[in-house]
Protein backbone atom coordinates (compact mmCIF):
# COMPACT_ATOMS: atom_id res chain seq x y z
CA UNK A 1 0.00 0.00 0.00
CA UNK A 2 1.41 3.60 -1.15
CA UNK A 3 1.75 6.65 1.04
CA UNK A 4 -1.70 8.78 1.31
CA UNK A 5 -1.89 12.01 2.91
CA UNK A 6 -1.72 11.22 6.22
CA UNK A 7 1.84 9.81 5.86
CA UNK A 8 3.24 13.81 4.80
CA UNK A 9 3.48 16.66 7.39
CA UNK A 10 1.61 19.72 5.75
CA UNK A 11 2.97 22.92 7.62
CA UNK A 12 -0.04 25.21 6.72
CA UNK A 13 1.67 28.75 7.76
CA UNK A 14 4.70 28.35 5.56
CA UNK A 15 2.97 26.71 2.54
CA UNK A 16 4.42 23.38 1.90
CA UNK A 17 4.87 19.75 2.90
CA UNK A 18 7.49 17.46 3.92
CA UNK A 19 7.30 13.68 2.37
CA UNK A 20 7.71 10.46 4.36
CA UNK A 21 11.61 10.73 3.12
CA UNK A 22 12.71 13.97 4.72
CA UNK A 23 11.69 16.32 1.15
CA UNK A 24 10.32 19.72 1.18
CA UNK A 25 7.72 20.01 -1.37
CA UNK A 26 8.88 22.92 -4.01
CA UNK A 27 4.99 24.23 -5.06
CA UNK A 28 2.00 24.95 -2.96
CA UNK A 29 -0.57 26.26 -5.24
CA UNK A 30 -4.27 27.25 -4.10
CA UNK A 31 -6.76 26.73 -6.47
CA UNK A 32 -10.41 24.89 -7.07
CA UNK A 33 -11.01 21.44 -7.74
CA UNK A 34 -13.11 20.08 -11.31
CA UNK A 35 -16.26 20.40 -8.89
CA UNK A 36 -15.34 24.12 -8.06
CA UNK A 37 -14.48 23.05 -4.23
CA UNK A 38 -11.19 25.11 -3.20
CA UNK A 39 -7.90 22.83 -2.93
CA UNK A 40 -4.07 22.76 -2.54
CA UNK A 41 -2.34 21.03 -4.53
CA UNK A 42 1.38 20.09 -3.92
CA UNK A 43 4.18 18.86 -5.83
CA UNK A 44 7.69 17.34 -5.16
CA UNK A 45 10.90 18.14 -7.21
CA UNK A 46 11.00 15.46 -9.74
CA UNK A 47 14.77 14.81 -8.60
CA UNK A 48 13.72 14.00 -5.58
CA UNK A 49 11.37 11.59 -6.24
CA UNK A 50 13.37 9.59 -9.20
CA UNK A 51 16.12 8.63 -6.77
CA UNK A 52 14.41 8.41 -3.69
CA UNK A 53 14.53 4.93 -1.96
CA UNK A 54 10.50 4.92 -0.88
CA UNK A 55 9.45 5.84 -4.29
CA UNK A 56 8.01 2.01 -5.07
CA UNK A 57 5.66 3.00 -1.80
CA UNK A 58 4.77 6.50 -3.17
CA UNK A 59 4.62 7.45 -6.68
CA UNK A 60 4.55 6.20 -10.63
CA UNK A 61 4.87 9.67 -11.89
CA UNK A 62 7.64 10.44 -13.87
CA UNK A 63 7.42 14.27 -12.85
CA UNK A 64 7.42 13.64 -9.45
CA UNK A 65 4.51 13.13 -6.48
CA UNK A 66 1.56 15.17 -6.00
CA UNK A 67 -0.73 15.78 -3.63
CA UNK A 68 -4.62 17.47 -3.27
CA UNK A 69 -5.29 18.81 0.09
CA UNK A 70 -8.84 19.70 1.34
CA UNK A 71 -9.11 23.55 3.18
CA UNK A 72 -6.89 23.43 6.08
CA UNK A 73 -10.27 22.51 8.74
CA UNK A 74 -11.23 19.86 6.21
CA UNK A 75 -7.95 18.25 6.43
CA UNK A 76 -7.32 17.97 10.26
CA UNK A 77 -10.91 16.91 10.61
CA UNK A 78 -10.70 14.09 8.02
CA UNK A 79 -6.99 13.29 9.27
CA UNK A 80 -8.51 12.71 13.23
CA UNK A 81 -11.39 10.81 11.66
CA UNK A 82 -9.82 8.33 9.48
CA UNK A 83 -8.69 6.14 12.39
CA UNK A 84 -11.63 5.14 13.52
CA UNK A 85 -12.34 3.93 10.29
CA UNK A 86 -10.38 0.72 10.85
CA UNK A 87 -12.24 -0.48 13.78
CA UNK A 88 -15.29 -3.12 13.98
CA UNK A 89 -17.99 -0.13 15.09
CA UNK A 90 -16.92 1.89 11.64
CA UNK A 91 -17.77 -1.30 9.97
CA UNK A 92 -20.90 -2.30 11.23
CA UNK A 93 -22.33 1.35 10.19
CA UNK A 94 -21.10 1.14 7.21
CA UNK A 95 -22.90 -2.23 6.53
CA UNK A 96 -26.15 -0.89 7.73
CA UNK A 97 -25.90 2.13 5.52
CA UNK A 98 -25.32 -0.16 2.53
CA UNK A 99 -28.07 -1.85 2.81
CA UNK A 100 -30.00 1.62 2.81
CA UNK A 101 -28.54 2.90 -0.22
CA UNK A 102 -28.90 -0.69 -1.69
CA UNK A 103 -32.71 0.00 -1.28
CA UNK A 104 -32.05 3.57 -2.62
CA UNK A 105 -30.68 2.54 -5.62
CA UNK A 106 -32.71 0.19 -6.67
CA UNK A 107 -35.63 2.77 -6.35
CA UNK A 108 -33.77 5.27 -8.44
CA UNK A 109 -32.94 2.55 -10.97
CA UNK A 110 -35.82 0.06 -11.44
CA UNK A 111 -38.43 2.42 -9.94
CA UNK A 112 -37.38 5.55 -11.93
CA UNK A 113 -37.94 7.30 -8.34
CA UNK A 114 -35.03 9.78 -9.24
CA UNK A 115 -37.95 12.57 -10.86
CA UNK A 116 -41.48 12.55 -9.88
CA UNK A 117 -44.03 12.02 -12.96
CA UNK A 118 -46.86 13.92 -11.19
CA UNK A 119 -47.02 17.38 -10.18
CA UNK A 120 -48.02 18.45 -6.67
CA UNK A 121 -47.20 17.18 -3.48
CA UNK A 122 -49.71 15.15 -2.23
CA UNK A 123 -49.87 12.89 -6.11
CA UNK A 124 -46.08 12.69 -5.35
CA UNK A 125 -46.44 11.21 -1.91
CA UNK A 126 -48.47 8.67 -2.95
CA UNK A 127 -46.29 7.83 -5.93
CA UNK A 128 -43.44 7.36 -3.16
CA UNK A 129 -46.33 4.81 -1.30
CA UNK A 130 -46.65 3.16 -4.08
CA UNK A 131 -43.47 2.33 -5.20
CA UNK A 132 -41.92 1.65 -1.52
CA UNK A 133 -44.87 -0.99 -1.63
CA UNK A 134 -43.50 -2.33 -4.81
CA UNK A 135 -40.30 -2.12 -3.70
CA UNK A 136 -41.15 -4.07 -0.59
CA UNK A 137 -42.84 -6.69 -2.53
CA UNK A 138 -40.46 -7.60 -5.20
CA UNK A 139 -37.90 -8.09 -2.10
CA UNK A 140 -40.48 -10.38 -0.15
CA UNK A 141 -40.83 -12.13 -3.38
CA UNK A 142 -37.01 -12.43 -4.01
CA UNK A 143 -35.94 -13.31 -0.32
CA UNK A 144 -38.70 -16.21 -0.28
CA UNK A 145 -37.83 -17.42 -3.79
CA UNK A 146 -34.01 -17.37 -3.19
CA UNK A 147 -33.40 -17.47 0.44
CA UNK A 148 -31.50 -14.10 -0.09
CA UNK A 149 -31.52 -10.96 -1.65
CA UNK A 150 -29.93 -10.89 -4.85
CA UNK A 151 -27.86 -8.61 -6.68
CA UNK A 152 -30.16 -7.22 -9.13
CA UNK A 153 -31.91 -5.37 -6.47
CA UNK A 154 -29.06 -2.96 -5.57
CA UNK A 155 -27.16 -4.64 -3.07
CA UNK A 156 -24.16 -2.84 -2.66
CA UNK A 157 -20.46 -5.19 -2.92
CA UNK A 158 -19.62 -3.59 0.70
CA UNK A 159 -23.22 -5.05 1.74
CA UNK A 160 -22.55 -8.59 0.81
CA UNK A 161 -19.15 -8.53 2.21
CA UNK A 162 -20.19 -11.47 4.00
CA UNK A 163 -19.98 -14.17 1.54
CA UNK A 164 -20.64 -14.75 -2.77
CA UNK A 165 -24.32 -14.95 -3.40
CA UNK A 166 -25.01 -17.21 -6.37
CA UNK A 167 -28.88 -16.27 -7.24
CA UNK A 168 -31.07 -19.58 -7.42
CA UNK A 169 -32.54 -20.10 -11.01
CA UNK A 170 -35.92 -19.76 -10.76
Amino acid sequence: MGFDNSHFTIDWENRHAICPNGRRSTVWRETTSHRGTPVTRVKFAERHCTLCPLREHCTTSAVGRGLTLRPRAEHEILQQIRPGQQTEEWYERCHQRAGVEGTIGQAVHAFEMRRSRYWGLARTHLHHLLTTTAINMVRTHDQAATGRLARRLGLTTFSRADGPHQPQPR
